[in-house]
């Protein structure tokens, strides 16, 4: 079994469909891990703004719970709020990057295509076929339990929402092995896992992370829907108003869990920050440290309150040392990250000085959210100050997953050449970072705040403080804000997709491989195999630029 096709240039010279379903049939056969990424983020994109579309109608239902009811009653209001819950998780952030690494990755480590690209492939429209069934079921009165009573056809609607689910995590499984696969396996000649690029290593981290506790996400679907149709109910009792099928897979969306789907973040900090600083990276060691660090507080699939949680307050979960500790840790590797990307900055300060660049703002915009997430999240173990069961696990939520979105973002600004053949447009591309990490603060900064007035992590509570009623309509003008940056964002994507013009196969003076293609990349990346690479930062080692400042500082 190979892990690449041979050659990849090959594809095209198969017979082609006709004109009318060339392009739907390319992306149901393509072995270009390019195409592949692509619809990976466009379905990103795309469900991204369906989740926010989602989060301002709930916005609207929390901000007058008594006079207002859009969804028609408490159990359509919470399953969309499970929804939006899970859809910013799993049909977000994950796939947004996993397209830029399935794009990008290969390239960085000198790969002519991902590893197993059929098996790609195979994952993309698993997770698109996953996400229509769970999407669809949810509408159908299905979701993660039921308030009231379920019907019959509430029950099967339920099922199917799981079934969907577990296609959504096995397709995200297997899209994480191929990407790993690629940077332990197939990287270029000098290039050791101490020398790779850290966006790549990031993701490495971040999929190894997801394939050890997503297989448990599995597990939680499969004992519900067993249970569900074949056992006594003790675990799918939510049908009958106690929520116990959303409290088996809640811990996905909490911290140290939600941590895992923002990795890559800081992986994209110390490979943007540099490059549009004109500096090389300081102490790439350290930085691979923080980032595995990181990883390994962030897997959390152990930290399950349904199956932990009793009556006797002693023991709840997290009450745990190890619980304490992770979420105290976890700020220090964000830190050091930030510390990184600031001493660039310092160094690099006469490039930066002026109107700095979108994918400049994305990565250091994505770095403060998960510094304000991780630093609530500090706040939430601390056992005085009592915030486990209160909104704060929601500003907590949203604060890291937007975190992780901005990120992406400044990944698809700086890598759009190499995505698409186009540059995408700065001034957009400032407005939408500008508003969505504004409008992250204003609703996870709002939501943390909120569990202060004792407002519960439960839809269907109400808060009963004047305080609270103010801090809702901050979140929600927060979502709002964040909505209307997706919106940028979708005409960002669709101005450079009419446009015929080609960007700069180097616009940025890049530091890694991906820079040393052409723009469009070609079949196979790579005119040549890439020269033998003695660092982290192979296209700095050849540019006279570097060896004229490394001899002036000398």
């Amino acid at each position: 079994m190979t892990m690449t096709d041979s050659p990849p240039a090959t594809e095209t010279a198969s017979a082609a469909p006709s004109p009318a379903v060339a392009g739907l049939y390319e992306s149901l056969t393509t072995t270009d891990h390019k195409r592949i990424g692509r619809i990976w983020l466009q379905s990103g994109v795309l469900l991204l703004v369906g989740a926010l579309v989602l989060g301002v109608l709930l916005g609207i239902e929390r901000l007058d719970a008594d006079s207002t009811d859009i969804f028609g009653g408490d159990n359509a209001y919470f399953q969309i709020w499970a929804l939006y819950r899970i859809a910013l998780v799993l049909l977000v952030a994950a796939p947004l990057f996993i397209g830029l690494a399935t794009i990008v990755v290969p390239m960085q480590v000198g790969s002519t295509n991902i590893a197993f690209p059929r098996a790609a492939l195979s994952a993309v429209w698993g997770f698109l076929i996953g996400a229509g069934i769970m999407i669809a079921a949810v509408l159908a009165n299905g979701g993660w339990g039921a308030v009231d009573r379920a019907s019959g056809d509430e029950r099967d609607a339920v099922a199917l929402t799981l079934v969907g689910m577990g296609m959504v995590v096995l397709s995200l499984l297997l899209a994480s092995l191929c990407i790993a696969t690629t940077v332990i396996s197939m990287r270029v000649k000098g290039m050791t896992l101490l020398r790779t690029p850290l966006f790549a290593w990031s993701m490495l981290v971040a999929c190894a992370v997801w394939m050890l506790t997503l297989p448990v996400l599995l597990a939680n679907l499969l004992v519900a829907y067993v249970d569900l149709h074949n056992g006594p109910g003790t675990f799918g009792g939510g049908l009958s108003g106690d929520l116990s099928i959303y409290g088996q897979i809640a811990w996905i969306v909490e911290q140290p869990q939600v941590y895992a789907f923002a990795i890559p973040v800081l992986g994209i900090l110390g490979s943007i920050v540099p490059v549009a600083a004109g500096v090389r990276g300081a102490r790439h060691g350290l930085s691979l440290g923080l980032i595995g660090f990181f990883g390994l507080l962030s897997v959390g699939a152990w930290a399950q309150p349904y199956f932990q949680e009793t009556n006797d307050a002693l023991v709840r979960y997290d009450e745990k040392f190890v619980y304490i500790a992770f979420g105290i840790a976890a700020i220090f590797p964000v830190l050091g990250a930030i510390g990184g990307a600031a001493d660039s900055v310092f160094r690099g300060r006469d490039r930066v000085a002026g109107l700095p660049p979108a994918h400049l703002l994305g990565a250091l915009g994505g770095g403060v959210l998960l510094l304000a997430g991780t630093a609530a999240g500090v706040a939430r173990v601390i056992q005085p100050l009592d915030l486990g069961d209160r909104v704060s696990v929601a500003g907590v939520m949203n604060l890291v997953l937007f975190a992780a979105i901005a990120s992406a973002i400044a990944g698809l600004w700086f890598w759009a050449p190499k995505i698409g053949g186009h540059e995408l447009s700065p001034m957009l591309g400032r407005m939408v970072v500008a508003e969505i990490v504004l409008g992250a603060v204003l609703l996870g900064g709002a939501q943390f705040i909120n569990g202060f007035f004792l407002t519960a992590n439960n839809p269907l509570v109400a808060p009963t403080e004047d305080a609270a009623d103010v801090l809702n309509l901050v979140s929600l003008l927060g979502m709002a804000l964040i909505a209307l940056g997706a919106l940028g964002l979708l005409a960002s994507l669709a101005k450079a997709m009419r446009s015929g013009e080609t960007g700069a196969d180097d616009p940025w003076s890049g530091h890694t491989l991906e820079w040393a293609t052409a723009t469009p990349p070609p079949a196979g990346n790579f005119a040549e195999p890439p020269a033998l690479v003695t660092s982290e930062s192979p296209l700095l080692d050849i540019s006279p630029d570097e060896a004229a400042d490394e001899g002036e500082e000398s």
